[in-house]
């Protein structure tokens, strides 16, 4: 079958490879260009601005100050990977609260503030950057940014943990 670098004994080996790159070359090109397989130039949609809401529970303050400020810039890491410095756009805190029967209706429970925890707050920090989209999602710091995702703030008297809890893809 194979003799004297031939494969039975007319076709060269060398030759053979070549042709075969060449018609696996035509088929992927083919490929790509019926839409089958898409290049990375096809997968990247572009860049656009994002703003996505991280949700922080019970953040232990020894005083009631507002440590997250609208247009101070927060360091982000996400994922426990630093990524990098993100504007604050909007903080919304208020009190740990708890749930209670209801006096007028014990089969219901009303939310009351925690009296027991006054140190506890909850935060819903928003924040912004530019994002690549995806098919799969926005893409900041080679992470999709999705909700339910751990992310870290910190700043230079705090350093807080939550997870996204909304993401908005701006036009």
């Amino acid at each position: 079958m194979l003799k004297d670098g031939k494969i039975f004994g007319k076709i060269n080996i060398i030759d053979a490879v070549v042709v075969l790159f060449i018609i696996l070359a035509i088929a992927g090109i083919a490929l790509v260009k019926s839409g089958k397989f898409l290049t990375s130039s096809k997968v990247n949609q572009g860049t656009k601005q994002l703003q996505f809401d991280v949700l922080m529970k019970g953040v232990k303050l020894s005083r009631n100050s507002n440590i997250l400020k609208i247009g101070d810039k927060s360091f982000i890491t996400i994922r426990n990977v630093p990524y990098t410095k993100l504007e604050i756009i909007d903080v919304k805190k208020s009190n740990v609260l708890t749930s209670i029967p209801d006096p007028k209706n014990p089969l219901q429970a009303i939310a009351v503030t925690d009296y027991t925890n006054p140190y506890a707050f909850n935060f819903i920090v928003t924040l912004k950057d530019t994002a690549i989209i995806t098919p799969d999602g926005p893409v900041i710091g080679g992470n999709k940014i999705k909700t339910g995702l751990s992310v870290e703030m910190e700043g230079y008297d705090y350093k807080v943990g939550g997870t996204v809890s909304d993401v908005k893809v701006m036009d």
